[in-house]
């Protein structure tokens, strides 16, 4: 037995793996696909269809996804309704929200691609109500990327926005058996539905030592920032009081995460390009005190906090974000799991005491209560 099911292999998968240190989708390495400057949509198709899609495959994907962007009648009544601004976590709001969809969508709605395309929109939507803003309807003509990024900020992204906002998205799409995904196969593994699956997922990624830690990572970076502090000094005082620094480390990557040394380059010319290269700089500084001092590599959501918020999103919104790209990842798991009709079921090994004595323990309980 391991504490977390830590080097386990719970069950197998042609969707993506992490192996030798290298984050791989269906075959093709991180380092590959982003040298090949694809879409998000056709990373998307590749998980779901184990293949890159052709031109005509892709343009079809495309229009089938663009043509299911929107959502059911009274839905956004109704959330809308939910929400308190300010008095609730967006991903409390997402995960109660996918819950909604699923039950306004009849059951021959529930196909993926149908409900890939609605995650913009909640998510666009969930974020404007809590900034009281009225929420959008998507643009037909925009890619995937471009419609999150309008659907929450109500611009439309300039091409550099937009290709780092589609990278940074490939790169939290999918990551094998992580805790989300594994949550969002145990559900579709008893073969309940696609929407509850999600559902489950998203409760996952919204704990702080998964999705959420991204978040933390804005945090830390916007204290020190605004309010001038020594990242050295800061990051010093944390460990010292025992606390942890969000975004180092992963149980996976012990030499370093692929993904963060992609994210970096992007954060830094995304820093450049917004004149906030004191959020840049003091990452890379908190970065070069945790290797010094720990030995310790930034993940994914180290740099990825950086990227977010020189787009213009607040700190709250990040984990929405990386939901809104996993979403095809967790998609693509479920349909998985459904293929191989397995329930998953492991077992647990009890450590709690054993009672011999009954009678006993009843007789010792009646006297105590006298």
């Amino acid at each position: 037995m391991t504490k977390g099911l830590a080097g386990i292999v719970a069950g197998e998968t042609k969707i993506s793996a992490t192996t030798g240190g290298r984050l791989t989708f269906a075959g093709y390495t991180i380092e590959q696909l982003n040298a090949m400057d694809l879409s998000f949509e056709a990373i998307v198709y590749l998980l779901w269809h184990l293949r890159l899609p052709s031109e005509s495959d892709l343009n079809r994907f495309c229009q089938i996804l663009s043509e299911q962007m929107f959502l059911p009648e009274h839905y956004v009544r109704i959330l809308t309704e939910m929400i308190r601004p300010g008095e609730q976590h967006p991903m409390s709001l997402l995960r109660s929200g996918m819950s909604l969809l699923g039950t306004l969508m009849n059951d021959q709605a529930q196909h993926p691609i149908a409900i890939m395309a609605k995650v913009p929109l909640v998510i666009g939507t969930i974020i404007r109500l809590q900034n009281g803003l009225e929420p959008l309807q998507a643009k037909p003509e925009l890619s995937y990327p471009a419609n999150l990024y309008y659907l929450s900020t109500g611009k439309v992204p300039d091409a550099e926005t937009e290709e780092v906002f589609t990278q940074t998205l490939i790169l939290h799409v999918d990551h094998e058996f992580n805790a989300s995904t594994f949550t969002a196969r145990v559900i579709a593994s008893t073969n309940s539905d696609y929407f509850s699956s999600l559902t489950g997922a998203i409760g996952a990624l919204k704990g702080p030592l998964h999705g959420g830690a991204n978040e933390r990572v804005y945090q830390m970076l916007q204290t020190i920032v605004e309010n001038q502090l020594d990242p050295e000094k800061f990051v010093a005082n944390e460990l010292s009081e025992g606390r942890k620094v969000m975004g180092f480390g992963h149980r996976v990557y012990k030499d370093g995460d692929p993904r963060e040394k992609i994210l970096k380059k992007y954060a830094k010319s995304l820093a450049i390009k917004t004149h906030q290269e004191v959020w840049f700089d003091t990452a890379e500084t908190v970065e070069k005190y945790m290797w010094a001092e720990k030995h310790i590599i930034p993940n994914v959501d180290f740099y990825s906090a950086t990227i977010y918020h020189c787009m213009g999103f607040a700190g709250r919104d990040f984990t929405l974000l990386f939901a809104a790209s996993r979403s095809a990842g967790w998609l693509a798991h479920i349909a998985e799991q459904y293929s191989q009709h397995t329930l998953i079921r492991p077992n647990s090994k009890y450590v709690g005491p054993y009672h011999a004595d009954i009678a006993g323990d009843v007789v010792n309980s009646q006297n105590k209560a006298q």
